[in-house]
């Protein structure tokens, strides 16, 4: 019988954790056997504290935030590029793996294939910074309930974007909270676009609460992940029910 190697999880210290200074968190994130975070913004945070906490603890970081630029807005396309450039930066000093980037809100009475264009040639003039930095650019939809006016809903439109961009470091960040909201199929999107997936994000339906409390199947979403193969991180991105460290030693549990 083949055994599957184990997910590689991350911890996202803005939702667990989040009760903390964000410096201890990553001393949690290790207590509890993980060997790798991530976090939203770096607004508010000391970078050079974060880089020699995660030395010392020994932990990789997985994913941050690389812009807050609207990619569908041709209007803030230098902002977008120039906070792509500082963010890989930091991505290098971290060791960083992704940038999490999204579309933002939809610009209203322009067309929509405009508005899409335009996250395209975005993506592509950001390309060559993020394989400079060694880091993937990852796109992430998200859910038109909890972000009525966003523009990206669909991880099919969100696939057909990166196939347009055509190049090896923009990927998708595949949220299966968010998506499930929109879309469903959850295992059919998985396993049929996984080389266009970057990053993944979990936490269950309803409430963005821990694996396992909701009406997703996350004990086949993990093994159906193993079965493939998936070779990225799975970011645990949820508000826990119980106590965080609790709650991350059942979500291990569910996964193995």
């Amino acid at each position: 019988m083949t055994v599957l190697p184990p997910l590689r999880f991350s911890v996202c210290v803005e939702t667990i954790f989040s009760h903390i200074p964000f410096e201890q968190r990553l001393e949690h994130v290790m207590d509890q056997g993980f060997t790798a975070f991530e976090f939203w913004h770096r607004d508010g945070k000391d970078m050079n504290i974060t880089l020699a906490l995660k030395m010392a603890l020994n932990l990789d970081v997985c994913a941050f935030v690389g812009s807050k630029a609207s990619l569908v807005d041709p209007n803030q396309r230098s902002l977008f590029i120039d906070d792509i450039t500082r963010a890989a930066g930091l991505a290098v000093d971290l060791s960083c793996a992704n940038l999490i980037v999204h579309t933002g809100t939809a610009i209203p009475n322009m067309p929509r294939t405009r508005q899409r264009e335009s996250i395209i040639e975005g993506l592509r003039e950001v390309a060559p910074i993020a394989a400079d930095a060694d880091v993937q650019i990852v796109l992430e939809p998200l859910n038109r309930i909890d972000y009525p006016q966003t523009f990206l809903v669909s991880s099919d439109e969100g696939f057909d974007i990166i196939r347009a961009v055509d190049h090896p470091n923009v990927r998708l960040l595949f949220n299966i909270y968010h998506q499930q909201i929109n879309e469903g199929n959850l295992s059919m999107r998985l396993s049929n676009n996984l080389d266009l997936i970057g990053h993944i994000h979990v936490a269950d339906v309803p409430g963005r609460h821990e694996p396992g409390t909701g009406e997703i199947n996350y004990e086949h979403i993990f093994g159906l992940l193993r079965e493939c193969k998936y070779q990225g991180y799975v970011g645990l991105e949820y508000v826990p029910l119980v106590d965080a460290a609790a709650s991350l030693r059942a979500v291990r549990a569910l996964s193995q």
